[in-house]
């Protein structure tokens, strides 16, 4: 199970025009992204927590850091 702060590493599958399929170890998630990704892509996501039920994540730029305070993924 994740927990607000964790840090997951994965790689795009699939992008569509608002969810796109991200692969994180032995597991894949469709989920609604709110950020530009591309498929082929490595991403690094910051677990935010959760609302109503959905995982928020927060896409890091190149040095690891949060890029702004908005979210950029639903779960």
């Amino acid at each position: 199970m994740v927990k607000e702060g964790d840090v997951l590493t994965g790689i795009v599958l699939e992008a569509k025009e608002e969810t796109a399929v991200i692969k994180f170890g032995p597991r894949a998630i469709e989920a609604q992204v709110l950020a530009d990704l591309e498929t082929g892509e490595e991403v690094k996501v910051k677990v935010q927590g959760w609302h109503e039920g959905k995982l928020l994540l927060k896409v890091l730029n190149r040095k690891g850091k949060v890029s702004s305070g908005s979210i950029d993924i639903k779960v």
